[in-house]
């Protein structure tokens, strides 16, 4: 985001308030960079509040875990985007999130354990065949712990694997697996309503190697396009609409759910209250692509604003570039002081993560995802040709990973939710 709003006239300063403090390396002397001149990193957010009335900034909070922050800062009068306790809970609750949902769609059958031992008992009462699903209910535990067993005898081999690796507390779901097809759909909400035009439909591929091989990662390769706010995934957010108002939220909402192939219906997995990755870079390119900024999409959902932002007759697709050794959680020594770079011609189409300015733009090592390539296009097939031909070519990264099926899987998806006249 902040080279973006950088080349904004209306914006004067961009603070950045990491939440993990140990990552002192992170955005270090980045503002000796072009285009990001503006950028001030800081440790503790009260010292820019106390330098702004209310009416000079827009807080924006990206991740999950700083609701309460965000509630704070609302009730002293600060614009806030993002970071609200009911959307923590929605994340970071899985069992909040599923009683919630019962009211508004389908469900699968999902129970909660907090003791390791009950969780292995109630698998070992399926059937030998039954496919289960485990879900960590702490948002903190890494993606690769979320886990589809094959049948019971591998879900009770996972159960013992986790549980002598586990570092967090003991909050976890067991849910029956639904065969089908897995699609998110989200929006924009701008305190009273769901922005034009702003409902996206994503799909997104987790695991690290290509044809869905290896551990997961936050999101590998991904595809998504905006339509209006019409059909079932709508009807679903427009369900929503009360709490969210009532909460005074703004910010994304998202809905990760999975179409049965047995009765076609939309059946719900997660939430995800806050900006998505790799999401947030498919959003900033399609808002682009459509004459529009990053900055007019903040003042409108800090302002309370109604507008039409993005395409509905465009689609993005991204791929998520990783540093060996990958994908991993814990910082990289090998990667810090790394250089990476492009061909500015593209600039607009890469997204760096984990950065510092050292003479150039090198890697902190901070983790093995260091940056997302997007591109938009009318066609999917367009849209990856032009990322994988045109603009990879031209990023320099020793050892670069990335998958190479971008578009595969997303097609076959978007066919069969268009076969049903899901979307």
């Amino acid at each position: 985001m902040v080279p973006r709003l950088g080349k904004s006239d209306s914006v004067e300063k961009i603070y950045f308030c990491p939440l993990d403090t140990q990552m002192r390396s992170l955005g270090k002397d980045m503002n000796k960079y072009p285009d990001w001149e503006k950028l001030e990193i800081v440790y503790d957010y009260n010292k820019v509040i106390n330098l702004h009335k209310p009416s000079e900034l827009i807080v924006v909070i990206d991740d999950a875990g700083a609701g309460e922050t965000g509630k704070h800062l609302e009730d002293l009068g600060y614009k806030v985007i993002g970071g609200k306790p009911i959307t923590d809970k929605l994340e970071e609750d899985r069992q909040f999130a599923t009683d919630l949902m019962k009211r508004v769609m389908d469900v699968p059958e999902s129970v909660s354990f907090q003791n390791w031992q009950r969780a292995m008992e109630f698998v070992k009462t399926n059937e030998p065949e039954t496919r289960l699903v485990f879900k960590p209910n702490d948002h903190e535990v890494p993606k690769e712990y979320t886990y589809v067993a094959k049948d019971v005898a591998d879900m009770v081999d996972a159960l013992h694997k986790f549980k002598a690796e586990w570092k967090w507390k003991e909050d976890f779901q067991i849910q029956k697996f639904i065969k089908g097809t897995e699609v998110d759909f989200n929006a924009y909400f701008n305190g009273k309503d769901y922005l034009t035009n702003s409902m996206m439909i994503y799909f997104e591929n987790k695991p690290f190697m290509s044809g869905d091989i290896g551990p997961a990662t936050g999101g590998a390769i991904a595809v998504q396009f905006a339509k209006p706010l019409e059909g079932i995934f709508a009807d679903i957010l427009n369900k929503l609409k009360p709490m969210l108002v009532k909460e005074k939220y703004k910010g994304q909402l998202a809905v990760n759910c999975i179409v049965s192939d047995e009765d076609k219906k939309p059946y719900f997995l997660e939430f995800c209250g806050r900006f998505g990755y790799p999401s947030l870079p498919l959003d900033i390119t399609l808002l682009e692509k459509n004459g529009h900024t990053v900055d007019e999409l903040f003042t409108a959902l800090a302002e309370g604003e109604m507008r039409d932002l993005f395409p509905t007759d465009k689609i993005g697709v991204t791929v998520t570039v990783f540093f060996p050794p990958a994908p991993n959680p814990h910082k990289i020594e090998e990667a810090d002081g790394e250089p990476m770079s492009w061909d500015l011609k593209w600039d607009r189409y890469f997204f760096p993560y984990f950065i510092k300015y050292d003479k150039e733009m090198v890697l902190t090592g901070d983790s093995s995802w260091v940056a997302q390539v997007t591109c938009v296009d009318n066609t999917l097939d367009g849209a990856t040709s032009m990322l994988y031909d045109t603009y990879m070519p031209t990023l320099k990264l020793k050892n670069q990973m990335f998958r190479n099926d971008l578009g595969s899987d997303a097609k076959k998806r978007i066919q069969k939710l268009r076969e049903v006249k899901l979307i």
